[in-house]
């Protein structure tokens, strides 16, 4: 199994809003308020500057050519994840965390990792996915990861 990530090209776009539309969906049980618009849709209205703003940079999460996920990265002081989804068929085998290394390694750096409060799997799961010693705070807005990744 070939896991890797390829950069989101502009004719990529459609593929990656259909994504967060499953990543909304997931999320939307965290949220009282997740409500669909008038065309069925979650939609996600930071999409466009992925494609248009330098410190914004979309992936897909391949698994031997075929769309496993997708990852939104923000750079910045410090990186963070903006959005994260592995597809449920993908999960549990090495796919998320094989992923996410890829993505540190591509931005060293300082590194801030969040989860909304009552995501639980989300917080083990990045507990054992990053590669280095890190910071965990947990309130009422969630759980953070805080980390810096070195430059090879």
């Amino acid at each position: 199994m070939h896991i890797y990530l390829s950069p989101a090209r502009l004719d990529d776009k459609d593929i990656v809003a259909h994504l967060l539309e499953f990543n909304a969906y997931e999320f939307s049980r965290f949220f009282d308020d997740a409500d669909l618009d008038a065309h069925g849709r979650f939609g996600y209205p930071y999409l466009d500057r992925y494609w248009t703003e330098s410190i914004r940079h979309p992936f897909l999460i391949r698994v031997d050519d075929r769309i496993a996920g997708m990852v939104l990265v923000r750079e910045g002081e410090p990186h963070s994840i903006a959005e994260f989804l592995v597809l449920p068929r993908y999960r549990r085998g090495g796919v998320g965390t094989t992923a996410d290394r890829q993505t540190f390694k591509l931005f060293p750096g300082s590194w801030e990792v969040h989860q909304i409060p009552g995501n639980d799997d989300a917080v083990a799961f990045w507990r054992r996915a990053i590669p280095v010693e890190f910071t965990d705070t947990s309130d009422h807005n969630g759980t953070t990861q805080r980390f810096v990744i070195p430059d090879d």
